[in-house]
């Protein structure tokens, strides 16, 4: 009988994020009966290393520090990094989310619910990281006309720096325009800014909206008020490092690769729950087909609410959201229809009535047109790392 391979995971325990990663390399192994995990548990800044009695045959793990990658290094095993983190001179294979992605998304997300003043706070505390996040954020933004606030950037050479302090936090929140969208890269960056609007007397979400660029489902409900998220699939990115290592211990001869797991969508909670355009009659249309598109309501539904006429109503949405009022119904429905399809087992017909559709085949229909697939397809998509 052969001997299971024995996989160390270098990946602290104590926050949501890693914890689903973890999750991801354990359901790998239990799809593929193999491995032996070796874990302990760990706090995000604590430093440790792999006990040499352990004899890993292969290594997943967050490589943060230059020391660390020198010591899995030495360990003659193939390593796969899960960090952000690339330590010059260290050639680790390396299975992350798509960070330049997330921003992308949280600049569109924002700018979807009508801000015209944005700023980031990126993660400043970690050592050998390059900050493509921000960089999606403020290129999506760039290229819809509009500029973005920051607040304390790595260094040159991705050193790291110290968080920003209390005071600090306070005196950036006080100097920018409201109302304000802010992207927070990490979820202690995200609280940190609740706490701050509190003390600073700024109202979240209603002068301040903040949305976070990794989901920490509890430290998000903790927070006042709860943190809408993106949900960056690390399940995911735990089971594809898992699939990339055991290539590697399988004896295949593959060179140094960087995989990007794709996100899987907003987390909306309270922290950007608001319309901020200035258009009060846009804002008021806005907040009515989100408040009402997952019932059979249609433009002449707005009208009734908005005192405008429909070619005005028509005019004032694509000026500043570039689609119709009826587009943007469909596309709250279809936002809705991937939640249901991703988080329940539901059946397409009783998905159809939640999201507002007026038969099975008409979403079936509006998904296929607006998504390029059947709704059984993005189920199947989503579900394949984290079934």
């Amino acid at each position: 009988m052969s001997v299971a391979p024995r996989v160390a995971l270098q990946i602290n325990t104590s926050t949501g994020f890693s914890s689903q990663l973890i999750r991801g390399v354990v359901q790998y192994a239990q799809e593929h009966q193999r491995w032996s995990l070796l874990v302990q548990p760990r706090g995000v800044r604590e430093r440790w290393r792999i006990p040499q009695h352990w004899k890993p045959d292969g290594v997943i793990a967050r490589v943060t520090q230059r020391s660390q990658a020198r010591e899995l290094q030495k360990l003659g095993v193939p390593v796969i990094n899960v960090s952000r983190s690339v330590v010059s001179g260290f050639p680790f294979s390396q299975v992350v989310a798509d960070e330049h992605l997330v921003g992308g998304w949280a600049a569109d997300y924002l700018l979807e619910r009508g801000f015209s003043h944005f700023a980031y706070l990126g993660l400043v505390t970690q050592p050998h990281y390059t900050d493509t996040c921000g960089l999606g954020f403020r290129e999506r933004l760039k290229s819809q006309g509009h500029t973005c606030a920051m607040l304390h950037t790595l260094s040159a050479g991705g050193r790291a720096r110290k968080q920003p302090t209390f005071t600090e936090m306070k005196r950036w929140l006080n100097s920018l325009p409201l109302p304000v969208g802010i992207f927070a890269a990490d979820i202690e960056s995200a609280y940190a800014v609740t706490d701050a609007c509190w003390s600073c007397g700024l109202n979240v979400p209603e002068s301040v909206a903040v949305l976070c660029g990794e989901d920490d489902p509890l430290l998000a409900e903790i927070s006042n008020p709860p943190l809408s998220c993106i949900d960056a699939d690390p399940r995911r990115v735990g089971y594809e490092a898992a699939e990339q290592l055991d290539l590697l211990l399988s004896g295949k001869n593959i060179s140094r690769s960087v995989r990007l797991v794709p996100a899987l969508g907003v987390v909306e909670r309270r922290s950007t729950d608001t319309v901020a355009f200035d258009d009060p009659l846009l804002a008021e249309a806005v907040r009515f087909i989100r408040e009402a598109a997952t019932t059979p309501i249609d433009v002449s539904d707005i009208l009734k609410k908005v005192p405008v006429s429909r070619r005005a109503l028509e005019q004032r949405f694509q000026r500043h959201l570039g689609r119709t009022p009826a587009a943007e119904i469909r596309r709250i429905r279809l936002v809705r229809v991937q939640e249901l399809l991703r988080d329940t087992d539901w059946s397409m017909p009783r998905i159809a009535r939640a999201a507002g559709f007026s038969s099975t085949e008409v979403m079936n229909q509006v998904f296929r047109r607006e998504r390029d697939q059947t709704p059984t397809e993005f189920r199947r998509q989503s579900r394949s790392h984290t079934d």
